[in-house]
């Protein structure tokens, strides 16, 4: 499996509600779709509770192969977002073990580029050995005591 994310930033006057607006009315639209395991739609606020240094949409996928994700990557929906955004720079990983799908508990994710040993998910690129580690959690005050960045959980898409 591959693990797949971009991080678009946004101006720290950015109108985050349009992000969670498009969240909720666009998030399903992955559901079901070939090849995905789940999408994770992240963002990050600089007025959340937690801390965040920037305003950002920072989507997690993990796809059960390289065919599908490429089929995402140029297939409509993502051209969209270029359009809207530009176009992001996608980085990925080599999941090592099954992942583990955010419950509807999470509400926030840590993404660590360090190896978390209690982490849910685990990944390299074995090109660049950049690893990635992902921790679904609920509690904002745990945020303190991760090393990675924290982003909300505005929906899960099951492929």
């Amino acid at each position: 499996m591959i693990a797949m994310q971009y991080r678009i930033v946004l101006p720290s006057d950015y109108p985050m509600e349009k992000i969670e607006t498009r969240i909720r009315e666009k998030g399903n639209l992955l559901d079901g779709y070939p090849g995905l395991v789940f999408k994770a739609y992240l963002y990050a606020r600089k007025d959340a509770e937690y801390y965040s240094n920037s305003n950002s949409y920072a989507p997690f996928y993990v796809w059960k192969d390289h065919h599908s994700m490429v089929t995402f990557l140029r297939s409509e929906g993502f051209n969209g977002l270029c359009e809207q955004f530009g176009r992001p720079e996608v980085r990925m990983w080599f999941i090592e073990d099954e992942p583990t799908i955010p419950n509807s508990k999470c509400s926030l994710a840590c993404i660590d580029h360090q190896v978390c040993e209690d982490a849910d998910i685990h990944g390299v690129n074995f090109t660049s050995w950049e690893t990635v580690s992902i921790s679904w959690f609920s509690q904002p005050e745990l945020a303190e005591k991760m090393s990675g960045d924290i982003y909300s959980i505005g929906y899960i898409a099951h492929g």
